[in-house]
């Protein structure tokens, strides 16, 4: 049986070496395929996995995240970025990963646009938008945006069909840019 996140919060908390052993049980196979996904090498999705559970450990305590999953997500994903970077056969991050955010290079202003924001105000609007969301929208999004799925693999995940995907994406991208434009970014 898994443990809820607060039990293994509190596993951390208590410096127990089992919150990694239940940390790995619940969310190993997921944070390896997000590594993978983003260094396409299992080598080295094994490393960023190991790190991740090296950062959980220094960092809880102080923190004590609401979602473990968002949490380790964003560990995962800061970490595969640094293997990248550090990469001998890769002088560059591979296309795969900022392709879906070219997506959304649109809805955001330029470093030249009139009304410049701070960027944790502009993360609450998007974080706040993407909370708005159902949940299979707020799935795709993340997915897509957060995560580096292809349009194929949402798809198939949610047992939908790529065009179906695709037009939601084109909403989720509407609305964003509606609620953007409310907040008074000119795009």
């Amino acid at each position: 049986m898994l443990l809820k996140d607060e039990e293994i919060n509190d596993l951390f908390f208590d410096r127990d070496e089992k919150a990694i052993s239940e940390t790995d049980k619940k969310y190993g196979a997921y944070l390896k395929n997000v590594a993978a996904a983003m260094t396409a090498d299992r080598r080295d999705a094994e490393e960023c996995l190991n790190d991740v559970y090296l950062a959980a450990w220094n960092s809880i305590p102080p923190q004590r995240p609401a979602s473990l999953q968002a949490y380790l997500t964003v560990l995962i994903r800061h970490t595969a970025l640094d293997v990248i970077k550090k990469s001998k056969r890769a002088r560059r991050i591979p296309e795969k990963l900022y392709a879906p955010l070219d997506d959304l290079a649109e809805l955001l202003p330029g470093k030249d646009a009139e009304c410049m924001f701070d960027e944790r105000e502009l993360a609450g609007i998007i974080n706040g938008y993407v909370s708005s969301l159902s949940s299979r929208q707020r799935y795709v999004f993340m997915s897509r945006y957060y995560v580096n799925r292809s349009i194929g693999e949402i798809a198939e995940k949610l047992d939908l069909s790529v065009s179906t995907v695709k037009k939601e994406l084109a909403s989720i991208k509407a609305g964003l840019k509606e609620k953007l434009l409310q907040e008074g970014y000119t795009l």
